[in-house]
């Protein structure tokens, strides 16, 4: 058997996750947190913002079973809470 690799750790917060995470209030749909952020384009915000915060596990869906919905919405986790907690900048 070979050595043991140390459990996975999560995605590194980048700093397009700290400013969803500093937008983010309550739970919110895509389009007011893609506002709140100032940005136009949906696809580069689902790939540079929303997927890496849903990867690190700081946000969560209010519908995992249906991403797509039109009434899905985001709100932090536990981790994405006490990641704020911890910089400052919690709501």
């Amino acid at each position: 058997m070979g050595p043991k690799l140390p459990p996975k750790s999560p995605p590194p917060v980048t700093g397009e996750v700290r400013r969803l995470l500093e937008a983010l209030t309550g739970e919110m749909l895509r389009r007011e947190l893609q506002e709140a952020l100032g940005l136009k384009h949906e696809d580069h915000f689902r790939n540079a913002y929303l997927a890496p915060a849903l990867d690190a596990g700081m946000i969560e869906m209010t519908i995992p079973d249906k991403p797509r919905s039109s009434k899905q919405r985001y709100r932090p986790t536990d981790q994405g809470r006490q990641w704020l907690n911890e910089r400052g900048g919690a709501h």
